[in-house]
């Protein structure tokens, strides 16, 4: 049996696999446990303490054995117990973030390299019995002597005690809904509650890129916010890519009943529009009192003014033209996203449940190309299930039958909006590329359309460097 973060089967070996992994199709290479409060969950770790040494590594990094935990090629001591990163960087994790996890099969999970992501309860439950040591989590970096000018980084190494200071601002309940749903929302409810998931482990993702306490990106508008780099941003649209398969596979509902070969189809579309038309409508949200409207908020928890897009390729690894240069190829689609997409935003006041919806209705798309009959009726069937519920929230909040049907055709006129955007900064990134402008990693090349599809990251790639 499994913890609460869904079943994922092993994937044949020799079959392209797409950077989305959703949970019931392959295993998530990077995963976020979300907590839950069991009684069958292992002891909840203690504070980590800042008085042990840090363990010594091993000088032989030639044959170090086997991991403890899961039996994969070890890598050196952690912990004080001989394991690979993975298993070193999941232990870290767990006790900085003080997740709890719920076995359903009464702690008899297996454990071991193919397995060890289906059951988190099992597995920190044995880093604990073979004799991995809370106290030694942290100390391995020194948060006042240590800088963070060094190159790429691993999720593992991106922890560090100010991090975990801060981790608990993050992940406070957020403010209530200015809107409430009926019972009978059950689509737009489930997609209201990942997408809070979703923003939450984003600030933590900031977090971790920028090694420092994360800055408030949404509901604190007085805050002023850091310049935006290429570098980070890219850092954190890579994670961003595995975030949002988890989130769409567990909350959009009923995306997770697709078979694989539809879901890969759907997400590789989606995942465009959802990137680009989040960072507008947390743009509209962060600045919506921002009469100027010459910002767009960036992934990183940082902005882009649109008068200063050079600054954000100063100095960045991979652009291997002039800032100026490299603005000059994006500009036209940073002006269409302020003066376009947001500003229709700020005139109709799209609240968060309207956002879901016009995001459920790029998501089930059945136009999309390489759907099986059943995915393309599901989709039909899903698109008629929200509009269903948008007229349900609209009547709850007593609107009659005419502003329900002129506030859905205001709130559709967003779509071709939406779908001129992405096809922008498709033709835009291809001009890039062509030019050897900048180099697009492998996350964001897989979700071109006609890219096919791999998990053959650099080492840079965070999301690939633990194996998570």
């Amino acid at each position: 049996m499994i913890d609460t973060y869904s079943p994922v089967p092993i994937f044949p070996e020799g079959i392209i696999r797409p950077i989305p992994q959703f949970p019931g199709a392959i295993p998530s290479v990077l995963q976020f446990p979300i907590a839950v409060p069991s009684v069958t969950q292992p002891p909840p770790p203690p504070e980590p303490s800042a008085s042990v040494p840090p363990e010594p590594q091993p000088e032989d990094s030639e044959d170090l054995g086997s991991c403890k935990i899961c039996y994969h090629r070890a890598d050196g001591i952690h912990f004080s117990v001989m394991s690979c990163r993975a298993c070193a960087a999941f232990f870290r994790r767990t006790v900085i973030l003080k997740l709890y996890y719920l076995c359903k099969d009464k702690g008899k999970c297996k454990v071991d390299r193919s397995l060890r992501n289906l059951c988190r309860s099992c597995r920190y439950t044995r880093c604990l019995n073979e004799g991995m040591k809370i106290e030694l989590v942290q100390l391995q970096r020194d948060s006042i002597g240590k800088k963070k000018n060094q190159g790429s980084s691993s999720v593992d190494s991106l922890f560090t005690p100010n991090v975990a200071s801060s981790l608990s601002a993050v992940f406070k309940k957020s403010d209530e809904k200015e809107e409430s749903l009926t019972a009978s929302c059950t689509i737009l409810s489930q997609m209201t509650s990942g997408y809070e998931f979703f923003l939450k482990f984003r600030k933590s993702t900031n977090t971790l890129v920028q090694s420092s306490v994360i800055t408030p990106t949404c509901k604190i508008p007085k805050i002023e916010l850091h310049a935006s780099r290429f570098d980070s941003a890219k850092q954190v649209s890579k994670v961003e890519a595995h975030l949002v398969t988890d989130i769409v596979n567990t909350y959009f509902s009923p995306f997770n009943t697709l078979k694989f070969e539809d879901k890969v189809a759907l997400f590789k579309n989606f995942f465009c529009y959802f990137s680009h038309t989040d960072r507008a409508y947390q743009s509209y949200k962060q600045f919506e009192n921002d009469n100027i409207n010459d910002k767009i908020l960036m992934p990183d928890g940082g902005f882009i003014k649109r008068t200063e897009l050079g600054r954000f390729y100063e100095n960045a690894e991979g652009v291997h033209t002039t800032p100026e240069d490299a603005a000059k190829i994006f500009q036209p689609v940073f002006n269409y996203i302020l003066d376009v997409i947001v500003d229709y935003m700020r005139r109709i006041h799209i609240i968060e449940t309207e956002y879901l919806a016009l995001l459920g209705f790029c998501l089930w798309d059945e136009a999309v190309p390489g759907l099986s009959k059943e995915a393309r009726s599901l989709a039909v069937q899903t698109q008629s299930q929200l509009l269903a519920e948008l007229q349900s929230f609209y009547s709850s909040q007593g609107k009659d039958s005419t502003e329900v049907i002129q506030r859905v055709g205001t709130l559709l006129l967003l779509v071709p909006k939406l779908t001129k955007c992405v096809i922008m900064l498709r033709e835009n990134s291809v001009l890039a590329e062509l030019f050897n402008y900048y180099e697009a990693d492998v996350c964001c090349k897989n979700f071109k359309e006609e890219a096919s599809v791999d998990l053959d990251c650099t080492s840079g790639c965070i999301a690939h460097s633990t194996n998570e």
